[in-house]
């Protein structure tokens, strides 16, 4: 699709106007940031809007999203106008024909910059209470990859077709682990179908930051519709990964990676991180999380890692409602808005979310709960 859009672009009249039907990757692909930023930097964009498929508007894959824009020349962005989650002609026929959506949100361009950094990817804002919880956390919150924060980064290990000819199915040498076989705070090690002698894998990657060591890991393939988004697990040394997960990079200590994949695994996380994600959640799209750092001597972060502890080694109901509370309140979140996140995980049982609901002190009360003081 990027090949139309310089197309249309060359065609626009110094003065005109242009609508196009694109493929919602071009709100947030990295593929498409320069494109992005040319549409922004010389046009104004006076509809972006995302339209989901769910109800089969567009008579292909249900599970397809869309964006509507249109932009006009001379001009420059400065605020995006961002409609999300439109299913039917119904509230496309409510927009007027020229002159602005009155019913998107204004985003400002600098919040996307701060959101996705060079990218310029637009997040799926569907509400004002969206745009106000972003804001705030993305303001108040250094992003994990930011030096002033965790300067946490992931890339990949294995290639799972470039490699196939080293892997064996006999239970020769490391485990290699899969995307589908890392669940929330667990690598099920049990279930590797391949297998990879350590001399093999010494000469494919470096040992001291891969299978010599524990290290925090999250599925690549994913999707915004999923019970949850982003799934992390600590993956054991002496094992290997495939392109389907994505490990840490940065060498950091047991129980910041504990505390890091406590985060990554609870509502707030995903809610953050639902609104870049169509099928992949890359490494992109992960640097620019706002992660909240608390010091080490407080409370919310041995509690923390104290449950994503308990968490790698068993279900436990309770200690997920407070992890899911301790995290709200380290990003500073008020009940209403915790109350609304949790809102938006319609497949996770209701009971999972009010427990989590109760467990929480947000903003104008003590700031943490009492049951991990």
């Amino acid at each position: 699709y990027q090949l139309f859009v310089e197309r249309s672009l060359r065609l626009l009249r110094r003065t005109g106007s242009c609508g196009l039907i694109l493929p919602s990757g071009f709100a947030s692909d990295q593929g498409s940031s320069f494109l992005r930023r040319h549409v922004f930097e010389r046009t104004e964009v006076r509809t972006f809007t995302t339209i989901d498929n769910a109800d089969a508007l567009f008579p292909i894959h249900r599970g397809l999203k869309f964006l509507l824009l249109t932009f006009s020349t001379p001009g420059r962005t400065t605020d995006v106008p961002v409609r999300s989650g439109v299913r039917g002609v119904e509230a496309l026929e409510r927009v007027a024909d020229c002159g602005a959506d009155s019913g998107a949100l204004s985003v400002p361009r600098t919040l996307v910059e701060k959101v996705s950094g060079e990218s310029l990817a637009v997040p799926e804002l569907r509400t004002a209470i969206d745009l106000r919880i972003v804001s705030a956390v993305s303001l108040g919150i250094p992003a994990l990859s930011d030096s002033e924060g965790w300067a946490a980064h992931f890339g990949r290990e294995l290639n799972a077709t470039e490699d196939r000819p080293h892997f064996n199915e006999r239970g020769n040498g490391m485990p290699v682990i899969e995307g589908k076989q890392l669940v929330a705070f667990r690598a099920e090690v049990n279930k590797a179908k391949y297998w990879i002698p350590k001399d093999q894998a010494a000469r494919l990657v470096d040992a001291g930051r891969t299978f010599a060591r524990a290290r925090l890991a999250y599925r690549d393939v994913a999707s915004a519709s999923n019970r949850m988004t982003l799934i992390a697990a600590i993956v054991p040394a002496g094992t290997l990964t495939t392109h389907t997960l994505f490990c840490l990079k940065t060498l950091l200590d047991e129980e910041a990676q504990l505390f890091l994949c406590g985060v990554m695994n609870t509502y707030v996380a995903n809610y953050l991180i639902r609104m870049r994600v169509t099928t992949h959640v890359t490494a992109g799209i992960i640097s620019r999380l706002p992660v909240p750092r608390p010091a080490r001597s407080d409370p919310r972060f041995a509690a923390v890692v104290s449950d994503a502890r308990a968490l790698t080694q068993a279900e436990d109901p309770g200690r997920l409602a407070r992890l899911n509370a301790t995290v709200a309140s380290l990003y500073e979140l008020a009940r209403p808005e915790f109350e609304y996140i949790t809102g938006t995980f319609p497949l996770v049982p209701m009971a999972e979310r009010s427990l989590a609901l109760r467990r929480f002190t947000g903003r104008g009360g003590n700031g943490y709960h009492s049951s991990f003081l």
